[in-house]
């Protein structure tokens, strides 16, 4: 096996149905990797075991040195790179950008050397750009954070990047955008390798509401947020998007996307057909519908959330925006 040579406290497949072996770039996203992890472990024993019985997971690295998360929380790799023949799946483990333009060469040659020994290769949050970096996924649906589209784009064209589900998975490359999606997709494997009896004992006791399905779709709410050519216009949606309640004024979002409130409303205009305040508004109450379809908070409580005064203003901005009142569309 040349550099991957096997330890022998550990077999990958030894009496498991599921195996899969982690690879941590560096600043990766800690709740993408520890809510894959998460299911894993309770799924693959009785109780709360957390024994690697049903499931075998190991954490590999280019040596021993700590890998520190995004969160600034450093993990260290249990072993060097092992044959990757022994899993089902090598999941990369992505973070902050700016420090994935920093490929190695050798976590590149580990992820082709996986791939060619027909291993399934999972891209979790940024883990995508690592996959499409070593080749693997041209000409494939590549599942991108939302966040993160036009950097995917400009950087490889020769890949189909999807914003608008939370993973997808295409023959042996699994791609996801990240953050909490990742138990989901950890969800979906263990349901497809162990059976839906172990996938909702991870879920219950996560005191996960439900396993999402694959094209549920991403936050935040903007549909046409990857279409937004000019980078003002991106930048103050994605200022509107992290500011629901309280609201922005014109003035503070101007300052934050380095423009006039003037400039700002032309921008608005030239792309959207209308001014910011009416977009602004207008995603809060996309975003009032999600909740109030999704969850049992009250009326009240949403309106708050999505920046208005009280539960009368949302209603009725609500409906003139969609022709139904919060309650009727509840009912």
């Amino acid at each position: 096996m040349g550099v991957y040579e096997s330890i022998e406290s550990f077999d990958a497949r030894e009496g498991a149905k599921l195996s899969v072996g982690f690879v941590l770039a560096p600043r990766f996203t800690l709740i993408a990797f520890a809510g894959f992890m998460a299911v894993l472990r309770h799924a693959s024993d009785a109780g709360d075991k957390s024994g690697q019985v049903l499931c075998r997971w190991t954490i590999m690295g280019p040596g021993r040195q700590p890998i520190a998360s995004s969160a600034g929380v450093e993990v260290i790799p249990w072993e060097p790179f092992r044959d990757p023949a022994g899993f089902d799946y090598v999941v990369i483990v992505g973070g902050r950008l700016d420090e994935e333009r920093h490929y190695t060469a050798e976590l590149l040659d580990y992820l082709r050397l996986a791939a060619g020994k027909g291993c399934g290769i999972v891209g979790l949050c940024t883990g995508s750009f690592y996959m499409a970096r070593a080749g693997l996924m041209r000409g494939r649906k590549c599942c991108v954070h939302w966040y993160h589209f036009q950097d995917f784009i400009e950087e490889f064209p020769d890949v189909i990047p999807v914003t608008d589900e939370i993973f997808i998975v295409d023959r042996k490359r699994i791609t996801c955008p990240g953050g909490t999606s990742g138990a989901d997709l950890a969800l979906h494997l263990v349901e497809r390798h162990l059976g839906k009896d172990r996938s909702l004992k991870a879920q219950r006791h996560l005191l996960l509401d439900w396993g999402r399905p694959p094209d549920h779709p991403q936050l935040p709410l903007t549909q046409d947020y990857a279409a937004i050519v000019d980078p003002r216009v991106r930048k103050a949606v994605f200022f509107m998007e992290q500011h629901m309640s309280p609201p922005l004024t014109m003035e503070s979002l101007a300052a934050m996307t380095n423009t006039s409130v003037r400039q700002l409303e032309r921008l608005f205009h030239n792309h959207f057909r209308k001014g910011p305040v009416a977009y602004y508004r207008e995603l809060r109450l996309v975003y009032g519908r999600w909740l109030l379809t999704n969850t049992d908070r009250s009326i009240t409580a949403i309106a708050y959330d999505c920046g208005f005064t009280d539960a009368s203003h949302f209603s009725r901005w609500f409906k003139e925006h969609f022709g139904v009142s919060p309650a009727s569309l509840r009912r």
